[in-house]
């Protein structure tokens, strides 16, 4: 069974085990305006949040989270979810806005027919997907980490996005002088990643050309170059189009060393990955990956709405 057709079942379960007043509020049309909406804050969405769920509709919730990303991502996922009850106790508990059930599940049109789509978000966590004629996207994915790190006195003992921050250090000190010069593009980090949650990016992508482009690469900076894609490009399930490396480019802004504020994006025409880590003393990190010519499915929708505009003038 591919993805589309497992994604499907999961949502089909998830919606079968609520009630009428919970069903209500987790499906919505494929054409809301809400399917363009996203937020990586605490806030409250549209849909049903897990902590109005029952034990067996909870499971039926992750159920469908897990369909939707390989199992790596999954336990990223899950881990930062339950990182809000951290972030509770390290703020003294002052406000009821961490709760690991602040999750919300949203689902868009009917499960299994030619377009629908679904949405898994709280705060750090938002999985977007659309299914078209058989195809999927997931994008945009968010995943952020506050604290990146928990410290027993000097030694880490979580953090589930470490990959994405060593990697991306890794490959700036793997760079050559010139190719170093030509990456950095700014001495202080932004405060946020560049892009924030755009509903659209395809109109003003984030000067995708700044930066050295991953193709002149050579010898450990290449390898670096690989693995940290392959982390990005590893959140999406067989069956699912990666978003496309070609022609992108790597640039950084910030500090060298961890523990300061830094910033890093690799971007080209089909795709945008950043990672930000300024807020709370460089210990509260964002990262997203986006296609500006793909997000929420817009390729798919756009060639499926040309081909049945086609058919009907035919």
């Amino acid at each position: 069974m591919g993805t589309t057709e497992t994604v499907g079942e999961s949502a089909r379960a998830f919606l079968a085990s609520l009630d009428d007043d919970l069903s209500g509020q987790a499906a919505l049309a494929f054409d809301s305006d809400e399917r363009r909406r996203w937020a990586y804050w605490p806030t409250a969405r549209r849909g049903v949040p897990l902590s109005r769920l029952d034990r067996g509709q909870a499971k039926a919730a992750h159920r469908l989270l897990a369909a939707l990303l390989p199992l790596p991502a999954y336990a990223r996922a899950v881990t930062i979810m339950g990182l809000d009850e951290v972030l509770d106790r390290l703020e003294g508990y002052r406000d009821d806005r961490r709760h690991g059930g602040d999750y919300w599940v949203t689902i868009f049109g009917r499960p299994g027919t030619e377009v629908w789509g679904v949405r898994f978000e709280g705060h750090h966590v938002s999985v977007h997907a659309t299914f078209c004629g058989g195809e999927a996207r997931l994008t945009p994915l968010f995943l952020g980490a506050n604290p990146a790190r928990v410290r027993d006195g000097g030694r880490t003992v979580l953090a589930p996005l470490a990959p994405e921050e060593d990697l991306g250090f890794e490959l700036l000190h793997a760079l050559t002088a010139e190719e170093r010069a030509s990456a950095i593009v700014a001495d202080k980090a932004p405060n946020d990643i560049m892009t924030r949650n755009l509903p659209r990016l395809d109109r003003s992508p984030p000067r995708p050309r700044e930066g050295v482009p991953l193709a002149v690469l050579r010898g450990g900076a290449s390898a670096c170059a690989t693995a940290l894609l392959e982390v990005y490009l590893g959140r999406f399930p067989p069956g699912v189009v990666r978003p496309q490396a070609h022609d992108a480019t790597f640039a950084w802004a910030g500090a060298a060393e961890p523990g300061t504020g830094h910033y890093y994006r690799i971007a080209g025409p089909r795709l945008l990955i950043e990672l930000d880590n300024t807020q709370d003393g460089a210990n509260h990190v964002h990262t997203v990956v986006r296609d500006p010519a793909g997000d929420f499915g817009d390729d798919v929708l756009r060639a499926h709405h040309q081909q049945a505009h086609g058919e009907r003038s035919a």
